[in-house]
């Protein structure tokens, strides 16, 4: 098994995500992404506010290597709609073939 990541981000709208995930790929800094969609989401905003907002949106998910984590959170916060954009990331491991073909897609 290969260590890769999903890094996740939240976006307003399927054009923001597809926008953004494209931006990725072109940049070879992701393999591929997927893109899903958000019932419902609620939070505070703004921050430490009384006032609870309802949202839904799209859940971007890239498919990449950690060495790659920062690249992506700097370009996500140049171009996100948001002032304060979720971006996590999740380590996985994976089968060899899957993750040599996807280092081969990375710069």
């Amino acid at each position: 098994m290969v260590k890769i990541c999903w890094i996740m981000i939240n976006c307003n709208t399927l054009s923001e995500a597809k926008r953004l995930g494209r931006l990725c790929l072109r940049n070879r800094l992701a393999a591929c992404f997927s893109i899903f969609k958000r019932q419902e989401t609620m939070y505070y905003w703004p921050p430490l506010a009384g006032r609870l907002i309802k949202g839904g949106g799209v859940l971007l998910i890239l498919e990449t290597i950690p060495a790659r984590r920062r690249q992506i959170s700097t370009l996500i916060k140049k171009y996100h709609t948001d002032k304060l954009p979720f971006i996590g990331m999740i380590n996985l491991e994976v089968e060899s073939a899957f993750a040599t073909w996807l280092k081969k897609e990375i710069k």
